[in-house]
């Protein structure tokens, strides 16, 4: 037990007097006394007595003794006591206590009185109660009115009466707890914006106290009264699906605004859906069918506002596809208006980007015709503008079609890039579509079997499996739309191939590489191998070239090339190098015999930088070596006349390109 507060009695009993007693009763009623409840059971003592001031308290107030029995002596006391026994610590010289909690509590007086050495024990039950706040809440509604509900635990429903201040200097009440399970109204006059109300609790007598005012507004709350009511407004409804219907409204703060849903007999119930201030309803329905809705106030007094919002319907949009057009339809706007919330105009939106506009709210179709094209997903949306309300509609989606057969390729060239064809080809002016198939077939020649080597999605292609340089390709091209329909096969256009088919020059096809022009004429691209310089030569229609075999300089030349339609587009050939050996001109005899006729060993020759020349005896000794290509064998040997008969000779020479030539065979020198 504890006990808070102790204060001296005046009778002058002695605690070494209650200590003598209490070891004779324990002698007297046996060894069991702590098991024994002696509030029910005393077992031979005699009845004791003491009055309590008051048999209810609030916490906080004292539990006082304020009167004895006359014939009970050295009385002592345990304030919580707990049916288990007697304790031999009992409190003496004591006529109150405090509690710390609330609760019910046994207070056990043990003493001497009757005959000689017989004990007393009295029993009394009080009560502490709690001074807890009073949770409850407070709701705003309509006409300034504010409707409290109050929630009671197990310590504030104690309370016998309950007394709430309403923050305009009224209380209302005292009210029983059967009063206040109800919902409490109070009526503000207008110099009231924001008042803060609570709660007080009260006990009854013998307890006869209260909850204080500072403990009260522990759970106050401060509401904003309701003056005027705005119309509220559904601001927005958009379709989001086949079954669902999201509405955005703004209504009056604190107000509770209830969503209203017209039914098949036209009459709007309820759908459970209620907000307040601003946000968004979202009502699972039928969506594919026009959906009516409205707003409507009810307060938390249960009071029903009369001002309602304008009707407001959804839209539902129909679309089907015609020959390169797609047709919309649907239903007038079926909600209401007024001179504040009049119909201003539906608006189509093809995608997000707005297509089209209808003023007149009893128009309900609209063709959309700009760049339908075949086999492409198009999506529409159907808006309508009421007053300051946006309806939209679900998205509704067509495939655009197109009857119209389609067009056949223009202008196609194939010209040679990094040694492979590349074809290119005007699109057809009709029945085209965003999204189409080219169909690439190649043959050897143009007069030859095509076969498909590919179906891409553009109008241009890079062979890649064909070399250039080994052969002239020809391609035919088709064209399929989305709708599936297919242009004829585009003329035939061929590669050219640059070759020689001559060692005195080069040649090139004559196929035209265009369609459906043919070749104006052809011009020649000439890079020099050695010096890289570049020249061009026109040629008109000739589809052969011989390069100056007289010309020294020219001994490998690399050759492209270009023909040209008479719309000016140019197709390329391959590269082709053509080069020229060496010439190397050995005379087979010469006469060193002093007739200055023949007499020197000279060989002559075109198309190289570097020369060696050397000289052999028969039994294969060097005799005469030069590196000098105008300097030749004069017949001696160390400055004496070499002997008639036959020498052998080896002539090494590298041409502008690197290239290393040798030459051997045998001399006849004679005298």
């Amino acid at each position: 037990m504890r006990i808070l507060r102790m204060w001296p009695i005046g009778i002058g009993v002695k605690t070494m007097c209650l200590t003598a007693f209490l070891a004779s009763l324990f002698l007297l009623i046996g060894v069991n006394v702590q098991a024994q409840n002696y509030c029910v059971d005393r077992r031979g003592t005699a009845e004791g007595g003491f009055t309590l001031e008051k048999t209810r308290i609030c916490l906080g107030e004292a539990a006082k003794i304020i009167a004895v029995q006359p014939d009970v002596t050295n009385a002592g006391y345990d304030f919580q006591y707990n049916g288990n026994g007697l304790s031999q610590n009992l409190t003496t010289n004591v006529t109150y206590v405090n509690y710390t909690k609330p609760g019910s509590y046994t207070i056990i007086q043990v003493g001497t009185g009757g005959s000689a050495g017989t004990g007393t024990i009295a029993c009394k039950e009080i009560t502490v109660l709690s001074r807890d706040p009073i949770k409850f809440t407070a709701k705003a509604c309509s006409g300034r009115q504010v409707i409290v509900n109050v929630t009671l635990d197990a310590n504030t429903g104690q309370y016998d009466t309950f007394t709430i201040n309403w923050g305009d200097g009224q209380n209302g009440g005292p009210y029983s707890r059967a009063d206040v399970m109800k919902p409490i109204s109070h009526t503000y006059s207008a110099n009231v914006a924001t008042p803060t109300i609570y709660i007080k609790g009260r006990y009854n007598a013998p307890a006869s106290c209260e909850l204080s005012d500072v403990d009260a507004r522990a759970t106050q709350q401060t509401v904003s009264l309701i003056g005027t009511i705005t119309t509220p407004v559904i601001t927005k409804l958009t379709t989001t699906g086949d079954n669902s219907i999201a509405l955005q409204y703004q209504s009056t703060t604190n107000l509770s605004v209830q969503l209203l849903q017209k039914d098949a007999s036209g009459i709007y119930a309820p759908t459970g859906q209620t907000g307040t201030g601003s946000g968004t309803f979202t009502v699972q329905t039928d969506a594919k069918q026009v959906q009516c809705f409205q707003l409507a106030y009810q307060d938390a007094c249960g009071n029903t506002s009369p001002n309602q919002s304008e009707q407001v319907c959804s839209l539902v949009l129909d679309t089907k596809a015609g020959s390169k057009q797609n047709n919309l339809s649907w239903s007038a706007y079926a909600g209401s208006t007024s001179a504040t919330s009049s119909f201003r105009s539906y608006r189509i939106y093809k995608g997000a980007a707005p297509t089209g506009s209808v003023a007149n709210r009893t128009t309900t179709t609209y063709t959309d015709n700009s760049a339908i094209e075949c086999g492409v997903q198009y999506c529409y949306t159907l808006e309508a503008t009421v007053g300051q309300t946006v309806v939209t509609s679900a998205q509704s989606c067509v495939t655009g079609v197109n009857n119209e057969p389609t067009g056949n390729f223009g202008d196609v060239i194939v010209s040679v890039e990094n040694n492979h064809p590349y074809i290119v080809a005007t699109l057809p002016t009709s029945g085209t579509s965003a999204s189409y198939t080219m169909t690439v077939s190649r043959s050897t020649n143009s007069s030859g079997s095509f076969e498909v080597i590919a179906n891409i999605s553009t109008n241009s292609y890079l062979d890649a499996t064909a070399d250039a340089s080994a052969n002239s390709y020809c391609y035919q091209l088709t064209y399929r739309n989305n709708c599936g329909q297919t242009s004829a096969p585009s003329q035939p256009v061929c590669s050219v191939l640059l070759s020689s088919q001559s060692p005195a020059g080069i040649d090139w096809t004559a196929a035209s590489p265009f369609s459906p022009s043919k070749v104006d004429y052809y011009t020649l691209e000439i890079v020099d191998s050695v010096s890289n310089t570049r020249q061009q030569i026109a040629l008109g229609g000739n589809t052969h070239f011989e390069p100056d075999q007289n010309d020294p300089n020219l001994q490998s030349q690399r050759y492209r090339v270009v023909a040209v339609s008479p719309e000016g587009y140019a197709s390329y050939s391959n590269y082709f190098t053509f080069r020229r050996d060496p010439k190397i001109l050995v005379p087979d005899a010469f006469t060193p015999n002093g007739d200055n006729m023949n007499a020197t060993f000279l060989v002559k020759g075109s198309f190289f930088n570097q020369f060696r020349m050397t000289i052999f005896s028969r039994w294969g000794d060097v005799i005469y070596s030069t590196t000098d290509r105008n300097q030749g064998w004069d017949g001696t040997i160390n400055g004496q006349p070499a002997n008639s008969g036959q020498y052998m000779y080896r002539i090494e020479v590298t041409d502008a390109t690197d290239q290393k030539t040798v030459r051997t065979g045998a001399l006849l020198l004679l005298r």
